[in-house]
């Protein structure tokens, strides 16, 4: 007889983890189910020679008391983590021939641009009091039964907004210049694009130790708070009662896990196919989240320096040379053209040990070997990974000289390798594109066509560490039927 669970969670990445926290703090008995041998999806670290490096986790926006991201934090218990600020000046952009700074605190984030374009002062406040609106409000978006269509932000383009209020094109990319950590299309909601560079104008920060360090406090709290992390069970099915609920889960290892509830975390297309033909799950749904577009991944070179020879640095990197930042080609073929350079914290000393060199990667680009598996891959793939690291590297340089003769080894990562490795749909980096002329269509609710089958996840609204935290939330208050943040805000 199978142990009756009140919750089973499919994924065991952040939201995963941290949804089992919510749900278990409430007196829930929670089981998370991860198919990978260790957690954190995208959260993942990995070590070669001795060194850690991150999958997907760099740096995150809004941490510190005060800030957007503090009470999520507080509430998972992670404020404690050795969470390192960057500097002021926490970005340096380089753009159409300029070499500028985005800096920290609104005023100084002004001040800074302004000190530049001074024609862009008034254009720049506006923006400055939209961010500080949404952190008001920010979240009333995961209060029970929260229209996501009561926030007119969302049903605004960023790339309209930013070409009707900003003359200047250099101040136009400067203000793009996380474009590495958010997708930039012409149907990107302004509330995405102004929640992410509000929380990273609040306050910038590493992580000594990187993801791993996040994902095994997580596994610890989950544990504490009674609930439990299974590894290596990759569900393939979804079991359906004779009333239309969900009765349980079946693992590819011939396990099976039954509960009142059940949260995915997965990739709704995912989700769709673990579950049987049934008249609750429409063809008519199915073919919805089958024709949704997804965001593009990620190409990733991780390069291992010389001991004591590249200062560390405490503020990424980002380059723009592209001619149009919201319509950057990203296919097998493309030229390095946008790219995001991260430097880890070093866990001691003054001198980088690796640093990371990020630039999207659409899925068609690695598509033709997508049937090839881990520790299989083609001559023909690596072959691509290889030439396309060589123009990583040799694009890198340009803007840090000193890696000429100080990179011991490189690794790579492609949309195919985050497949594999994390569960993410073609290896999409932010899950779920979001149109702000298509909101019904893009952004999904908590609830799915079971009565008792919930989702979570960046697919749902928002992606990045905030934006999977406030889905976190906006599922459990769902379930729960109440505000589980108000003791923390």
């Amino acid at each position: 007889m199978t142990e009756k669970r009140d919750v089973v969670i499919i994924g065991g990445g952040f939201g995963g983890l941290t949804c089992g926290i919510a749900l278990a703090k409430e007196g829930k008995k929670v089981t998370v189910l991860e198919k990978c041998p260790i957690p954190g999806g995208a959260f993942q670290s990995f070590r070669r020679h001795g060194q850690m490096y991150d999958t997907g986790f760099h740096y995150v926006g809004g941490i510190g008391k005060g800030e957007v991201l503090h009470p999520l934090v507080t509430y998972f218990g992670l404020e404690d983590l050795p969470w390192q600020p960057l500097d002021d000046r926490f970005l340096e952009v380089h753009t159409l021939g300029h070499t500028l700074f985005l800096n920290r605190g609104f005023q100084q984030f002004v001040d800074g641009i302004a000190a530049e374009f001074p024609s862009e002062k008034a254009a720049l406040r506006k923006l400055v009091s939209l961010m500080k609106s949404i952190n008001k409000r920010i979240y009333d978006s995961v209060l029970p039964n929260h229209n996501v269509f009561d926030n007119v932000l969302m049903g605004v383009s960023a790339k309209a907004y930013l070409e009707a209020n900003f003359s200047n094109p250099v101040v136009r990319n400067l203000l793009c210049g996380q474009c590495l950590t958010t997708e930039l299309t012409d149907k990107l909601p302004l509330y995405a694009f102004l929640q992410s560079i509000n929380s990273f104008t609040q306050g910038s920060y590493r992580l000594k130790g990187g993801g791993e360090t996040l994902i095994n406090r997580l596994v610890e709290n989950l544990q504490a708070t009674g609930g439990e992390l299974l590894t290596r069970k990759a569900v393939d099915q979804f079991e359906i009662g004779e009333d239309g609920r969900i009765k349980g889960v079946h693992c590819s290892d011939g396990t099976e896990y039954h509960a009142d509830l059940f949260v995915t975390t997965i990739h709704p297309n995912l989700t769709i196919q673990y579950t049987p033909e049934c008249k609750e799950m429409r063809n008519i749904y199915r073919r919805r989240i089958q024709r949704l577009e997804n965001t593009v991944g990620m190409f990733t070179v991780q390069l291992e320096l010389r001991p004591d020879t590249i200062p560390y640095l405490n503020r990424s990197i980002s380059i723009i040379e592209s001619d149009d930042v919201w319509n950057t080609p990203c296919g097998k073929d493309a030229p390095v053209q946008n790219m995001l350079i991260n430097f880890n914290v070093p866990l001691t000393g003054q001198f980088a040990t690796n640093i990371d060199l990020l630039i999207p990667m659409s899925w068609d680009a690695v598509s033709e070997w997508e049937v090839s598996s881990l520790g299989h891959r083609p001559e023909a793939y690596k072959a691509f990974k290889q030439k396309k690291a060589e123009e990583c590297i040799a694009f890198a340089k340009r803007y840090l000289p000193d890696l000429e003769g100080n990179i011991l080894n490189y690794w790579t990562s492609t949309p195919l390798t985050y497949r594999d490795y994390t569960g993410t749909w073609h290896g999409s980096s932010y899950g779920i594109r979001k149109s702000y002329d298509n909101l019904l269509g893009t952004v999904l609710s908590p609830a799915s066509p079971f009565e008792n089958l919930y989702q979570a996840g960046q697919n749902m609204m928002l992606h990045g560490m905030l934006g999977v935290a406030m889905t976190t939330m906006m599922t459990c208050n769902a379930i729960c039927g109440k505000d589980l943040l108000s003791q923390a805000r």
